[in-house]
């Protein structure tokens, strides 16, 4: 599935964190992988069909398909906060404050509902004062996170129903890799724009 930036294309290629460590779960089994890119639905009926092994890409632990096929523990959590920059911080009450969201982002809602005065900033890493991120973004841009989520949310892999052993060796493998995955998410936000909303397709 590609939700930049856990999984997208670049220059036709397969990239991103998690595409990264499938490469080096197919290196260590001596295996090839053969991506497949196609929207979420599709690549999970392939799962269902047996016809593909594995979906990763920013898959949420809430997606409805997990419950109908094979996902280990979740390899890591993340956080949508509000961030300041550094020297400053959040208040502790948003109502009126102005916070900057990546266009599309399910933050907006979120602090809309708390008040907050909610503007869309097509290049949020860039934006002045307050903004709301994940907390691997906030980090990365060295912004001072808030100390109350908005979200949360868990991600997972996910293979074909019934195949465990196959689910025990992916589980133990992307748990192992989790801090690695979150270090190239870190990398990507030091490195400019990195988009928080899916946009769905996989390998």
């Amino acid at each position: 599935m590609r939700h930049e930036p856990w999984a997208c294309l670049r220059d036709g290629k397969p990239a991103g964190p998690e595409v990264e460590a499938v490469e080096q779960l197919a290196s260590k089994l001596g295996a090839h992988v053969v991506w497949t890119v196609a929207p979420e639905s599709e690549l999970m009926h392939g799962l269902k069909e047996h016809a593909l092994d594995l979906v990763v890409g920013g898959v949420s632990a809430k997606s409805p398909w997990v419950k109908d096929l094979g996902a280990g523990q979740p390899f890591l959590t993340t956080r949508l906060l509000v961030g300041a920059p550094p020297g400053q911080s959040v208040p502790e009450q948003l109502e009126g404050a102005s916070v900057a969201v990546a266009p599309g982002s399910v933050a907006g809602p979120l602090l809309e509902k708390k008040g907050a005065r909610v503007h869309e900033a097509d290049r949020l890493h860039q934006a002045p004062g307050l903004r709301a991120a994940w907390d691997w973004q906030l980090e990365g841009w060295g912004y001072v996170p808030g100390p109350k989520p908005l979200r949360e949310e868990k991600w997972v892999w996910v293979v074909p129903s019934g195949e465990n052993r196959w689910l025990l060796t992916v589980d133990r493998f992307v748990l192992a890799q989790a801090t690695d995955i979150r270090q190239g998410l870190l990398a990507l936000a030091r490195s400019g724009p990195t988009p928080g909303s899916p946009e769905k397709t996989r390998p």
